[in-house]
């Protein structure tokens, strides 16, 4: 059962407790946030993995220290001790999301920006470049951003990375409906999206058309105290 949950970053966390929850990280993802320069990105990086081990220890009713992570030859991570779980994550702006399911899974947000529309030449297909440029320019700037999420949400639910580039396939969206063409694997994947507030776009992919109706949102006061009685 696919399970997504949410983390606003608003609230302040003092720092005894960030100090307490980055004892709770592997070595290397230590070293990784302290290489980050402003303490938003820093924040979002340790939540992320918090968010993830917290997840993760309540579906499979394990410590957190038991959960042994690997990564595939694209950089996605994995559970190496079960097989029968996967996750994903992506975090921008004041949110951080993660998704759980027994099957692969993708999962992205944005939060939205003024742009250059020149960029989609750089990442969307021609079809995708015609299609948002159809769009009345009251549109334009939503479609650009739904267009990012759901092919960001796709490339990490097949596992690919950036490997995949994302002019590489095209999204044929017609109302509900979604088409990736081509096709990088052999069975069909589903993309659901999720409001979040105006300010933001969020998309999921999956192997499977079972998205949960609501999100599990959570402070991250509660994350840092429900996590430690784990």
């Amino acid at each position: 059962m696919m399970e997504i949950a949410i983390v606003n970053l608003e609230n302040v966390l003092e720092k005894y407790k960030y100090d307490r929850l980055i004892s709770c990280v592997s070595i290397e993802k230590r070293e990784k946030i302290s290489k980050f320069y402003r303490y938003e990105d820093v924040l979002r990086a340790l939540i992320g993995d918090i968010l993830i081990r917290f997840l993760l220890s309540k579906r499979l009713k394990i410590k957190n220290q038991n959960l042994k992570f690997g990564v595939n030859k694209f950089g996605k991570p994995f559970l190496k001790n079960y097989t029968d779980v996967e996750f994903n994550i992506s975090h921008s702006g004041k949110w951080v999301v993660c998704t759980l399911d027994d099957l692969p899974v993708g999962i992205d947000i944005e939060q939205i920006k003024t742009i250059d529309f020149g960029i989609a030449e750089r990442f969307f297909s021609k079809d995708e470049i015609k299609s948002l440029m159809s769009k009345c320019i009251a549109e334009r700037e939503d479609y650009f951003y739904v267009l990012w999420v759901l092919k960001e949400s796709y490339i990490k639910a097949i596992g690919k990375g950036l490997s995949l580039s994302l002019d590489s396939f095209t999204l044929y969206i017609v109302e509900d409906h979604i088409t990736v063409y081509p096709s990088y694997e052999s069975i069909n994947y589903y993309f659901r999206q999720y409001h979040i507030g105006k300010d933001y776009k969020m998309a999921v992919c999956s192997k499977k058309d079972k998205f949960p109706h609501n999100i599990n949102y959570i402070n991250i006061n509660e994350l840092y105290e429900e996590f430690l009685l784990l």
